[in-house]
């Protein structure tokens, strides 16, 4: 089981994950995170799953498929919030707020709606 208050980058995969998130290469996030998803066996599995379906969310949103992307933020939220402000140097609290505030926008049926959304940021703090 991995420390929560370890630093990101003590798994480069995670950092690389991170980086690919914020260039909004939400595929190429899902499969780096993945890998430490499919390795974990403790409860910080949960944490991984939750920043892939964030990540995968998003995804879904570039491909045309907003439902998708509402289910994928709604799991992946859910999930995150089984852990503190912050895990693994990484600001979980900013990211669900961020990720919250484009789950209403996109939930509120106004039109472009899309095209208006701006994908958070993952932010380290270590």
């Amino acid at each position: 089981m991995i420390n929560p208050i370890m630093d990101a980058q003590d798994d480069p995969r995670l950092l690389k994950g991170i980086e690919e998130f914020n260039q909004q290469l939400f595929f190429e996030c899902h499969e780096t995170l993945e890998e430490l998803w499919l390795e974990e066996r403790g409860e910080d599995r949960k944490f991984y799953q939750g920043i892939i379906q964030i990540a995968a969310g998003y995804y879904k949103l570039q491909q045309g498929v907003p439902v998708g992307a509402i289910k994928l933020w709604r799991m992946g939220i859910e999930k995150l919030l089984l852990f503190g402000p912050v895990f693994l140097g990484i600001n979980v609290e900013s990211l669900i707020e961020n990720v919250r505030a484009n789950l209403a926008q996109l939930e509120s049926g106004k039109p472009n709606t899309t095209d208006l959304l701006v994908p958070p940021t993952i932010d380290l703090l270590c």
